[in-house]
């Protein structure tokens, strides 16, 4: 049986008492922290379910089959942070196990994908969510511009997640430079856009330029973009609350 949990957008406060009695009752308990990065206290947990947590890098979890393999034996579960499928990663293995036979369960929790509503604007009117990558060498893809100006010629919301350990001024600096590189006159210094950093409790929500966040320190990741659409009356007073 393999159980797949999610931890929440924060911290390990985040477990449902339903998560903490499921823990208490497992064989094996996994861990990764890599596809949504949170502060959280693996100790503080083990001492509350006795048991301990083992926990795994993208290695671990993409490479090798140390969790189906558990799960194939016993009671398994996989602590993962926000909401269990948000993830393309997790629903792959989610699909691995049930063609292998192994049950899986899904206890749901906060991810970003509903927390950033917390910066007024309406979530119906999101479009394509959208990553950014850090450039390497040869690869610098301009899919995501495209895909940002896709969703504002309909008008709607662009969610950009950033990269693993992107800041949100090195993805505007990066939206800047795709500006230069595609040239339809999406972004400029001038343009008015959000970041939200460490949703949540903490959250740091700021609606200005791109000029002026570029100066600003969002402090500890994770960290995303909202590129507006058109907005609504009530979306435009929200946001005034926050510039």
């Amino acid at each position: 049986m393999l159980y797949l949990i999610g931890i929440g957008i924060e911290n390990e406060m985040g477990l449902s008492l339903r998560a903490l009695k499921i823990m208490d009752e497992a064989d094996h308990i996994f861990a990764e922290f890599y596809t949504c990065p949170i502060d959280f206290d693996k100790n503080k947990i083990e001492n509350v379910i006795g048991k301990k947590i083992k926990v795994l890098d993208r290695k671990g979890v993409e490479e090798t089959s140390w969790i189906l393999d558990a799960a194939k034996m016993g009671k398994t579960v996989f602590l993962v942070g926000g909401d269990p499928l948000a993830a393309t990663t997790h629903s792959e293995i989610v699909k691995e196990a049930r063609e292998e036979g192994v049950k899986v369960k899904i206890i749901h929790n906060s991810s970003v994908f509903s927390a950033v509503a917390e910066a007024g604007l309406h979530l119906y009117k999101f479009g394509k969510t959208v990553s950014l990558p850090f450039p390497k060498e040869g690869y610098f893809p301009d899919s995501p511009y495209y895909n940002i100006f896709e969703n504002s010629e309909k008008g709607l919301h662009t969610l950009l997640l950033l990269d693993i350990g992107m800041s949100a001024n090195k993805g505007i600096e990066l939206l800047l430079e795709l500006e230069e590189k595609c040239g339809k006159e999406l972004f400029s210094k001038k343009k008015k856009i959000i970041v939200c950093a460490h949703l949540g409790e903490k959250s740091y929500i700021k609606y200005s330029t791109m000029a002026d966040l570029l100066k600003r320190d969002f402090g500890d990741h994770p960290h995303c973009i909202i590129v507006p659409g058109e907005m609504h009356f009530q979306e435009e007073e929200f946001l005034k609350q926050l510039e």
